[in-house]
């Protein structure tokens, strides 16, 4: 569970969030929406441990009472943004991943990068990569990872129809009993699958 209570987060003078406040129960799927410059991203990187919160930081119960700064610990992450190293191949970045964050007990690895229309590329260097396989890649490692708590940011993008196929895969088989939290802007292929939601809005 992730709890929000009040949460800001300021950079210099400027609120980029206020006021947050919202519980992520344990299981549940959950979307944030908001328009370009809402603090969608900040809040995901907030959740993830991996930016503070200026106020009022998060708080995390994963079985136990979990300190912010440990959040990374517990979770896992993809988002257009984030970088993946462009010398591995994608064999080395998996046998990487699975060694520092480990893969859910069902997920054979190899059928989901054939699913992922990968098979051919495994070892070319993940800097020959177009943007919507580097996404493909992030999805596998973050949907199939064994953490509790998922974060996705606008996790569609930079994928054609199959990609998206994929995507929708993933997050029917490992989803299950994980706490997912989706940002958005309002594209509804990226979180049909969820409940509830938490909107946010400009503060500036």
């Amino acid at each position: 569970m992730v709890t929000l209570n009040a949460l800001e987060k300021k950079f210099g003078n400027q609120h980029i969030l206020r006021n947050i406040t919202h519980t992520f129960k344990t299981g549940s799927k959950t979307v944030v929406l908001g328009s370009n410059g809402s603090g969608k991203s900040t809040l995901i990187k907030i959740i993830s441990g991996a930016v503070e919160a200026s106020n009022n930081p998060p708080e995390y119960n994963f079985n136990k009472p979990v300190a912010a700064n440990e959040a990374g610990k517990y979770c896992s992450m993809a988002a257009p943004y984030m970088a993946l190293n462009p010398m591995f191949t994608l064999t080395e970045t998996l046998s990487f991943h699975e060694k520092m964050c480990g893969f859910a007990k069902t997920a054979l690895i190899s059928e989901w990068v054939e699913k992922a229309g990968l098979s051919k590329h495994q070892s070319k260097r993940i800097q020959t990569y177009s943007s919507g396989m580097l996404q493909r890649v992030r999805l596998l490692m973050a949907i199939a990872s064994d953490r509790s708590l998922l974060l996705l940011d606008e996790p569609t993008s930079n994928l054609d129809a199959d990609g998206v196929q994929f995507y929708k895969h993933l997050i029917e088989h490992f989803t299950l009993d994980k706490t997912v939290i989706v940002a958005s802007n309002y594209v509804e292929r990226e979180y049909a699958f969820c409940e509830s939601e938490l909107i946010l809005e400009k503060h500036y």
